[in-house]
């Protein structure tokens, strides 16, 4: 969803030939995006990069419990490729596309400066998983110190690829929303913080644009809106907008979630603020349009 958003982007801007895509379907992408080069993942080596952004993960961990060796392994392969591309030519810039999911189980606040990565980990679950990758990968990247690395810490994001077979809130109501099917949720009011693709934009622009000033950049950044949004207030706004019907249930079982229960999925850290990060949507404003751009 990530990729497809950001390539959408870039080419109503115009830059369709600055890009150089790959995939590990390229024949499939290829047929999406008309009139650029998409070549297979395996083929990165070959090419010249000045920036490189990767994309690359299960996006859909639904009824995938199983999925622990698949994580591990899709995850490092692709990354150590990239590392062994900046090895011989440290004038790049590669950004990776990181989880709010390092930050481990505890959302019962939301993460600011203070907060410490995932640690102490008695026992590790399937849910566990990804985050461990994550986490793994920005450990990896930090011991390259001399390597221009950035990892981007996204919490939540939503775009017109949006997957509706995923099991993420927006996904279920969207679905909801155009099978005129009542929406059912719990009254655990969680909070979310929506990206939308146009801010993540500015994001890696920004850090293009700090990279080039100092020479040799490697950090990470948690991303944010410009507001987060609780459930209930945004199925309320929904509601007024669309023909949506919402039963909350009293209860205290939680969503299932593929990587864990979450209560405030949010970052409070405005770190990129430093870059000159100025968010141009809210959590609200980039469902509203992008539900306006789907339905």
């Amino acid at each position: 969803q990530i990729a497809r958003s950001l390539i959408s982007i870039y080419i109503d801007q115009g830059e369709l030939s600055n890009l150089v895509l790959y995939s590990r379907e390229p024949d499939k992408l290829g047929l999406e995006i008309k009139n650029a080069a998409v070549y297979h993942s395996e083929d990165f080596l070959n090419h010249d990069h000045e920036v490189i952004i990767n994309c690359i993960g299960i996006s859909n961990l639904k009824d995938r419990m199983d999925s622990g060796p698949e994580i591990f392994r899709i995850h490092e392969t692709w990354d150590n490729l990239i590392l062994d591309y900046l090895k011989k030519n440290d004038h790049s810039l590669y950004i990776s596309l990181s989880s709010g999911a390092v930050y481990g189980k505890n959302f019962k606040n939301p993460i600011d400066e203070t907060s410490v990565l995932l640690h102490s980990v008695k026992e590790i679950l399937p849910q566990d998983y990804y985050a461990i990758s994550k986490l793994n990968s920005e450990a990896k990247h930090r011991s390259f110190a001399k390597m221009n690395i950035v990892d981007l810490r996204i919490f939540s994001y939503i775009s017109k690829y949006i997957d509706f077979e995923s099991n993420f809130l927006v996904s279920e109501v969207m679905t909801a929303i155009k099978n005129k099917q009542t929406f059912v949720t719990n009254n655990i009011n969680i909070t979310r913080d929506y990206l939308h693709p146009e801010d993540m934009v500015q994001i890696i622009d920004l850090v293009i644009k700090l990279w080039q000033e100092v020479g040799v950049l490697n950090d990470a950044y948690n991303t944010y809106s410009k507001k987060p949004i609780a459930k209930l207030d945004m199925l309320k706004h929904l509601a007024g907008i669309y023909d949506l019907r919402c039963e909350v249930r009293k209860g205290t079982k939680k969503e299932s979630s593929a990587t864990g229960f979450k209560m405030n999925y949010y970052s409070i850290d405005k770190k990129l603020q430093q870059l000159g990060y100025e968010p141009r949507y809210s959590s609200l404003d980039a469902i509203i349009k992008v539900f306006g751009e789907v339905l």
